[in-house]
């Protein structure tokens, strides 16, 4: 018993021991495990948001594009229309100048043509005026979608630059947790085999303290049955000595009375002699008295007879 306590005392140490070793290398592990899932999805997060992002900035550079096809145009139909507006104006002068020098007629022909010229002119000024307008709106657009297609270049940016970080932290926990995987295993392995061999032991031991329990009630019992027959042994023993002592107390009693009996016949016999004549003259009085009463019961006895 004392052999297998010191070895359940060995084996406790050391499963104490090998747990406190596994509870480590299991933490570093899930650090690990935690490092290699942290940086593989941030990659993941991360290309997805390339992605995202190189969606946005092409289409950012299509709305680009667009604005500044759009304002090319604008410009191309501003310069048109700056030289229909320099021609008409050119053609006003003209008209002006045939209706104050030319014929009646001209003057006549020039005024309807002025007419003409002045609303072209009106048009052509209403329709710059409108372009303007438009361009200064597709400037605003352009510089807007040229500092978002900005931004987003400048978070590609940073992506670029993040994306190398995540994946040395994505090597270094793939290593770490190719490191500590066997160890972890290992341990466990080792702190079941210990808690198994700690297990049949404490079995053992439970079974010797079960036997010795066992013994120790067998002889509990055969110690209570001894004292139980002793006991009955003294209790029938007092009661011989009691019995023993009643029996001579009886007989001194009985020897006392016998005593006191004698001293008593010795006084009534002293007594007696003094006194013998006059007692027997009472005690035929006495019958006679006597006689004389029980007549009448005798009588009455035969007559019921």
């Amino acid at each position: 018993m004392a052999s297998l306590e010191a070895l359940s005392k060995s084996y406790g140490i050391k499963k104490a021991e090998v747990s406190k070793l596994r509870k480590q290398v299991e933490n570093k592990l899930k650090e690990a495990i935690s490092k290699k899932r942290r940086s593989s999805s941030g990659l993941a997060a991360l290309d997805k948001k390339k992605e995202d992002l190189t969606r946005a900035k092409d289409h950012v550079i299509q709305v680009l594009n667009q604005h500044l096809s759009q304002k090319a145009s604008i410009e191309r139909l501003k310069i048109a229309a700056e030289e229909r507006l320099k021609n008409d104006e050119n053609a006003k002068d003209e008209a002006k100048q045939h209706s104050e020098y030319g014929s009646p007629e001209e003057k006549t022909n020039a005024v309807q043509r002025l007419k003409y010229i002045d609303e072209k002119i009106a048009e052509l000024h209403a329709e710059l005026k409108e372009r303007e307008s438009n361009q200064i709106r597709l400037e605003k657009e352009i510089e807007s979608t040229e500092k978002e297609k900005a931004k987003i270049e400048d978070q590609l940016k940073k992506q670029s630059h993040a994306k190398p970080t995540l994946i040395e932290q994505l090597k270094v926990g793939i290593k770490e947790e190719a490191a500590l995987r066997p160890r972890f295993e290992s341990l466990q392995k080792i702190e079941t085999q210990v808690s198994n061999a700690l297990s049949i032991i404490h079995k053992k031991m439970a079974a010797i303290a079960a036997q010795k329990r066992k013994r120790m009630a067998a002889i509990a019992a055969q110690k209570r049955k001894r004292m139980a027959a002793i006991a009955a042994q003294k209790r029938k023993r007092m009661a011989a000595i009691a019995a023993q002592k009643r029996k001579r107390m009886a007989a001194i009693a009985a020897q006392k009375r016998k005593r006191m009996a004698a001293i008593a016949a010795q006084k009534r016999k002293k007594k007696g002699k003094t006194n013998r004549k006059p007692t027997k003259r009472k005690i035929v009085k006495s019958k006679t008295k006597l006689r004389t009463k029980k007549a009448p019961k005798r009588k009455i006895k035969s007559r019921r007879k």
